[in-house]
């Protein structure tokens, strides 16, 4: 199997922070915690909502925001539904023609 990259970002106080955290541990993968508040303000994660979730570059959970002003992500998705988006980026890696991998 190989190692995916996954990122949790998010901002101080974000009140849907621990329920991503906690999608990640039930999921089994590792995972590097990137808070938003340790970044310099151009920083390109300060664009994402909180919290974001990226697989290899690839948007799982969150969205990238117009400005580096963030947001909050209202709603996460079901351990099903988390572990469902992560296969589908693993399909979508497997089945690309090996130029470009997610």
């Amino acid at each position: 199997m190989n190692q995916d990259d996954i990122k949790l970002i998010y901002f101080d106080g974000c009140p849907n922070y621990e329920a991503a955290k906690h999608l990640l541990l039930q999921s089994g993968c590792k995972f590097e915690e990137i808070n938003q508040g340790s970044l310099p303000d151009n920083h390109t994660f300060k664009q994402y909502t909180s919290p974001t979730i990226l697989k290899n570059g690839t948007l799982v959970v969150g969205e990238k925001m117009g400005s580096k002003l963030g947001g909050c992500s209202l709603q996460l998705p079901s351990d099903a539904e988390f572990k469902k988006k992560l296969e589908m980026q693993d399909n979508q890696s497997s089945s690309s023609s090996g130029l470009r991998g997610f």
